[in-house]
């Protein structure tokens, strides 16, 4: 049973729950032990220092920081209160009083404890932060400007006249004062001398003062200095591994980069420490939002609201679970609930507008980023926000204008001045200009790709409009860079953006297949990834950017034009023989917060299979259809009910059925499940006489690097069954450690002809036969792990360099053709295979093939001359002067 505030309060100031080995501590060593994060131990021994009346009102304050720091609120409010009646003129009391109040959202009786605090001393500054951000928070901003730069002139008129501030507590409030007055009055220089001076002398004062650092790491991380924030950070959680507040800041990069599964650890490590964190509690509902699990998201944000019922911050994400929920009556109450106490109250309206920018609700968006900054024009982020969202927009001119007034504002905002890089980047680029699109592009890089891509865009438009019955406008904007940085700042703003194209709304941006970057190790499929991301154009233009994530990538798998990588099979075998099915309730979490990276690819691959049962039971006009029923602002059962004319569970049931049907044509053996090192020592010693135990414990003990008990399992595992085959593959790869190849050859061949079940054996044999130049013995043990593994394609690849060895044209045709379905992206693969079709004479073949290879680089001359030769050998003149215009050759 938990004490109430009130007995907890007489407790600790009686001393009963205070340890004996706490006594006798001073009010530095609980400040010490507080700052270290030791909460409770804290908590002990200011309340033995409560006992001496001269030092009660200080340990009163420590004692509530104490509590405060792990959730306890209404205690924290009690320790002072008690104090508070018997010293009800002490300033600093009535001043943490105040400071409590506020972040209970009391804001009435916050004023009058802080006025009373100055009442009895005048430049209290804690006192006069509460009523600085009262005044802020009540939409008084010139009130509060001016609350706030009485900071800026007391720190200077104390410096210049001797009397400098070195208390860190009270540094510390004269910074976030002067960041505030900064922010509205473009000082952006004001924050590099609180970086590097203020908040280092405070540092000074205390080393133990992580606020410190951490405060530093907040202008960083509001800059989008991720680097330097993060480094600010971890300095903080060294002197105090307990800061909830790092935690929840370095979520909130986290979730500024989409790194989801990262967020929802961060913000369950702040809750252990401070289970009513607000920022925590927010962060914890910014995962449920972004993965679609609202009403837990409103469960963290009721005990965050509980804390604080008036933050705006905490409200705002409040509006956005109910406009998501279609509860407009219930949104709009809440928005005017803000308005009541603030009525400019822009901080709210530009969370509002951040959550609606990250949903993809564009319009929403815009419009709150605007109210925003009518309201607070003076609030920088609102301006940023709103410019970065006119790039996704592909709204590069009005983007230009704010963003370039936000950079004469504040000068360190990377975002801004990254955004900003690109846009003189893309002066220098050239645009091309088609019917529906608008492609930009390096014309010393990407002439002949453009060429290309231009045309592409308006068959796969014609193709998609077509397919979904939806004929946008345009034009679209097309970008294609010749760096991935730009690419990635071009999407993000930041440089560390992972992948090879995005679709942001009305425009795409990819990197150039030519680009030679770390990032793009390769060259890549141009094609395919257009086609990916036109389908997300498509559908966020036709529903106004509601369509389900699920369903617009299920559709961009199933039009890239390609096939499915062969490992989907064998994760669809597993997950239905598991019954580990994602569904449609919880196939976004797979996307955003999958447990593994296996989950992460079956999200794709059953929401493609959604896609395929949805045209197999209601035909290919149904996609076009429930395109439309999301456009109408229906949800998924609804939309089913429309247009399949079946209710979600039922269409669950009809698509596990499928599913069912799709595993049984596989036909593919999952296999045992591998036993873990420890389970398998354990059966092996439970059944010693089991070869086969015996040859997989060897061979985990070999990958281990214990070569004298892998070799002593194998040995064993021979013993007990002749040739064991597994077994017989760890003391091969022993034995030509150890110099013996010829004995390790024998051994594998007996082995392989006697047990012809094991990979490993099969493809360590195919490797010597091929070394010994064997080709055709390579082949037959190639052959016979392609037929064991069919989907495996390494069986494939090496089947390859067999065939091109041995120079079997005919056979090599055929493996090539086949690693085409394999690998879309691989250049070398597609020339050779044209080359191939081209001198067999097989015309057609070679024209769809080198097309392929343009499709991956279309400056590979070898293609280009095959393509020609084969559209020439077919007579198809029309084709190859289009072609010949698009390479601009003339010959």
């Amino acid at each position: 049973m938990k004490s109430s505030p009130a007995l907890f309060v007489a407790v600790v100031l009686l001393g009963l729950s205070a340890s004996p080995a706490n006594a006798g501590g001073s009010l530095k060593s609980a400040r010490d032990t507080w700052l270290k994060g030791n909460y409770a131990e804290a908590q002990e021994i200011y309340a033995e220092l409560n006992k001496n009346p001269k030092l009660r009102a200080a340990a009163s304050i420590g004692l509530s920081k104490a509590l405060e720091s792990e959730g306890e609120y209404d205690k924290a409010l009690a320790a002072i209160d008690a104090v508070w009646k018997d010293a009800p003129d002490n300033a600093d009391v009535l001043a943490r009083r105040a400071e409590i109040l506020f972040g209970r959202g009391r804001w009435d009786e916050a004023a009058k404890s802080a006025q009373q605090a100055i009442d009895e001393k005048e430049d209290h500054l804690l006192a006069r932060w509460v009523l600085a951000v009262l005044e802020r928070e009540r939409g008084n901003h010139a009130k509060a400007d001016d609350a706030f730069r009485w900071f800026v002139r007391t720190y200077t008129q104390r410096s210049n006249a001797g009397m400098d501030i070195t208390d860190p507590d009270e540094l510390h409030l004269v910074g976030k004062a002067a960041a505030e007055y900064a922010r509205y009055h473009q000082l952006s220089e004001q924050f590099d001398f609180l970086v590097n001076t203020l908040y280092a002398d405070a540092l000074s004062a205390d080393k133990r003062f992580w606020q410190a650092e951490f405060e530093k790491g907040r202008i960083f991380q509001e800059k989008h200095n991720k680097a330097a924030a993060e480094r600010a950070y971890t300095r903080a959680l060294v002197l105090n591994p307990r800061a909830a507040e790092v935690f929840v800041a370095r979520g909130e990069m986290a979730l500024a980069r989409l790194e989801i599964k990262d967020v929802e650890q961060l913000a369950e490590q702040a809750l252990a420490i401070n289970p009513k964190l607000p920022e925590a509690l927010r962060l914890k509902a910014d995962v449920h939002l972004f993965s679609g699990e609202l009403a837990e998201a409103q469960k963290a944000l009721a005990a965050a609201r509980a804390v604080n019922p008036r933050d705006q911050a905490t409200l705002a994400l409040v509006a956005v679970c109910l406009h998501a929920q279609k509860k407009q009556a219930e949104f709009q109450a809440v928005i005017k609930e803000v308005e009541s106490f603030n009525p400019n109250a822009g901080v709210f309206y530009h969370e509002l507008a951040e959550r609606f920018d990250g949903r993809k609700l564009y319009f929403d968006a815009e419009q709150y980023f605007k109210k925003a900054v009518a309201l607070q024009p003076k609030l920088p982020w609102p301006q940023n926000g709103l410019g970065l969202l006119y790039m996704r927009l592909g709204r590069e001119d009005e983007a230009r204008e704010i963003l370039e007034k936000a950079f004469e504002a504040d000068a360190f905002n990377i975002r801004v001045s990254n955004t900003l890089k690109v846009l003189d980047h893309l002066d220098k680029y050239q645009t091309l200009k088609t019917e529906h699109f608008h492609l930009r592009y390096d014309p010393k890089n990407d002439k002949i790709l453009a060429n290309f891509m231009a045309k592409y865009l308006e068959d796969i438009y014609k193709e998609l409009a077509d397919k979904f019955d939806y004929r946008p406008p345009g034009p679209f904007l097309i970008e294609v860079f010749n760096k991935h940085e730009m690419f990635s700042g071009r999407v993000v703003a930041l440089p560390d953006l992972h992948t090879i194209g995005a679709c942001t709304g009305r425009m795409v941006a990819m990197v150039s297949p030519r680009d030679k970057s770390k990032v793009i190790n390769k060259p890549f499929n141009w094609n395919r990834v257009l086609r990916h991301e036109l389908v997300h154009v498509f559908n966020l233009d036709q529903t106004k950017f509601v369509v389900p994530h699920w369903f617009t990538e299920g559709l961009a798998v199933s039009l890239e034009g390609t096939g499915t990588p062969p490992t989907w099979n064998y994760i669809l075998t597993e997950k239905v023989t598991n019954n580990d099915l994602l569904n449609l309730d919880n196939i976004l979490l797979g996307f955003v917060r999958p447990r593994s990276p296996d989950q992460w690819q079956q999200a794709y691959l059953q929401s493609l299979l959604y896609v395929e049962y949805l045209t197999q039971t209601c035909g290919d006009k149904a996609i076009g259809q429930m395109l439309a029923a999301y456009a109408d602002g229906l949800d998924t059962d609804s939309a089913l009910r429309k247009v399949a004319k079946t209710t979600k569970a039922d269409f669950e049931k009809g698509y596990r059925k499928f599913l069912d049907e799709r595993v049984d044509k596989l036909a593919l053996k999952t296999g045992k499940k591998r036993l873990a090192f420890k389970e398998l020592k354990a059966a092996h010693e439970a059944n010693p006489e089991d070869a086969d135990l015996a040859a997989q414990l060897a061979d985990v003990y070999l990958s281990r690097g214990d070569n004298k008990e892998a070799r002593r399992l194998a040995e064993l595992a021979m013993k007990l069954k002749r040739n064991q085959p597994l077994a017989a593959y760890v003391r091969a790869v022993l034995l030509v450690a150890g110099g013996d190849p010829e004995i390790a050859y024998t051994l594998l061949e007996a082995a392989v002809d006697e047990h012809p079940t094991e990979p490993k054996a099969i493809k360590l044999l195919a490797k010597m036969h091929f070394d010994a130049k064997k080709t055709t013995a390579a082949a037959n043990a190639l052959e016979l792990g392609r037929k064991l593994e069919p989907n495996d394609p390494t069986w494939v690849k090496q089947l390859a360099k067999v065939y091109l060895e041995s120079n079997d044209e005919a056979k090599l045709t055929d493996v090539l053709a086949e690693l085409t379905k394999l690998d879309y992206d691989d250049l070398g693969i597609r020339r050779k295979l044209a080359q191939l079709y081209a001198k067999a004479g097989k015309h057609a073949e070679a024209e769809r093939i080198a097309r392929q290879a343009l499709e991956i680089d279309v400056l590979d001359e070898s293609s280009q001359d095959v393509l020609i030769e084969a559209l020439t050998a077919q007579n198809k003149e029309r084709e190859l002067a289009e072609l010949k215009k698009l390479l601009e050759r003339d010959e």
